[in-house]
């Protein structure tokens, strides 16, 4: 029997239309209808949500995030990357599977709960990570953290059986090829890493150009920068995410737009660890599709979208001394439908035959007011946060609903989540 949902009375809102009050219909996982008349019967749903005259969007769309370093968050603070990544990486070393599972939970609750209905989560440990997945039901597409000189990463033969067992099987996990980067690679599994996503259709996600000393580091040790090295193995193409792209030269741009290649901006993260700032209007400009991530919680201490894109619109308008730039809905799409394009999915739109992933705002969050067509796009980027998400909706079904997660206590999450953290920081 179909399960179906009628959103009423609310202002909505998708990057590839004008805001307007009306309706949304949904069953099962898909968008049956939108209208901006009166809506249909209410009898005829399983379940009728008011949203008294709240902005409804798209699920948001969280393009890089590392879920093993949530339970560490607060740590390590006030330190460059190269200072910063070895006590990142003696933390993995004692990593369990069953802390990677509850780092993995409060990612992708706090996730769920501030609007993102899908993550792209280079995770450690992925079997620990598709479990939190599922358990709370938000989107996740998993690309291990993999990297031939730390022992204790996933290998590309278990990035391999993740794809063959489960793409295509599970609802709302799937696996990626993941890289950590050049930094911890060697060459050839670099390329292999870009060959086996190929073979297999699936994303290719690494870093690159994070900062400007990684660059500086390349040009020495090969004469090339990364995105150059890159292009070399074969790895720039439809299907690659390259997170950060902070250091690209003028060439790299021009390869990184030539093959289609996707960037993740991570604004937060970046000026946190003094990397520096991305150009991504200029990225925009080359018609490069440039998505928004957190990064991870120890490098941004946050995992809220509304905030990536407040942090993305600001930065290009000061550091380009213009107002004008990046308009309110270049950045709406940039955690929307720029996400859905990455991904390949039918998401980030509201629009009949897509994937219902929906997020609803309260109406009367004040930051927002006044919630009208004309004002709503700049007041959720430049206003909005995580706390205003009312309820959430993720391939038809409600996960976050008033404000809290349906899967799990928040309480019990959040107590046994500080037990954990501590045996961690205390290894």
């Amino acid at each position: 029997m179909s399960h179906t949902i009628l959103v009423k009375d609310a202002l909505v809102i998708s990057a590839d239309q004008a805001p307007f009050f009306g309706w949304v219909s949904v069953r099962d996982d898909l968008i049956v209808e939108v209208g901006p008349r009166a809506p249909p019967e209410a009898n005829a749903y399983s379940c009728v949500i008011d949203a008294q005259g709240g902005p409804l969007i798209p699920g948001l769309i969280n393009a890089h995030a590392h879920s093993q370093s949530t339970l560490t968050r607060g740590s390590a603070e006030g330190l460059p990357l190269d200072k910063w990544l070895p006590i990142i990486f003696r933390e993995m070393r004692r990593l369990t599977d069953e802390q990677a599972y509850w780092s993995a939970l409060l990612t992708y609750g706090e996730a769920l709960l501030s609007g993102t209905t899908c993550i792209i989560d280079m995770c450690q440990i992925p079997r620990a990570a598709a479990r939190a997945a599922n358990v709370l039901g938000i989107r996740a597409i998993l690309a291990p953290f993999v990297a031939d000189s730390l022992d204790y990463c996933p290998t590309l033969g278990e990035s391999e059986t993740l794809i063959k067992e489960s793409n295509g099987k599970l609802d709302r996990v799937q696996f990626w090829v993941g890289l950590a980067g050049l930094n911890t690679s060697t060459l050839a599994q670099a390329e292999q890493a870009a060959a086996l996503a190929r073979q297999y259709g699936v994303g290719f996600h690494t870093h690159c150009s994070e900062t400007k000393i990684e660059v500086e580091r390349s040009r020495q040790e090969t004469g090339r920068t990364p995105a150059a090295r890159l292009h070399a193995l074969n790895a720039l193409g439809e299907k690659t995410l390259l997170a950060h792209c902070v250091w690209l030269s003028e060439e790299d741009r021009d390869l990184i737009a030539s093959h289609g290649v996707h960037i993740a901006h991570c604004p937060q993260s970046n000026l946190k660890l003094g990397s520096g700032l991305a150009p991504v209007y200029d990225f925009l400009a080359r018609g490069i599709n440039v998505t928004l991530g957190s990064d991870g919680a120890k490098a941004n201490n946050r995992l809220d979208g509304f905030d990536a894109m407040k942090f993305a619109s600001l930065l290009q308008k000061g550091s380009l001394h213009d107002p004008a730039v990046l308009t309110s809905r270049e950045v709406f799409a940039m955690a929307t439908s720029n996400g859905a394009r990455l991904v390949g999915l039918d998401v980030g739109v509201i629009a009949p035959g897509a994937k219902a992933d929906l997020v609803l705002l309260r109406a009367d969050a004040l930051n927002l007011q006044p919630v009208l067509p004309e004002t709503v796009l700049a007041n959720l980027v430049h206003a909005a946060r995580g706390g205003d998400v009312d309820t959430v909706i993720v391939d038809g079904r409600v996960v976050v609903e008033h404000g809290r997660l349906i899967a799990l206590d928040q309480a019990e999450l959040a107590a046994h989540a500080r037990q954990t953290a501590k045996e961690l920081l205390a290894g």
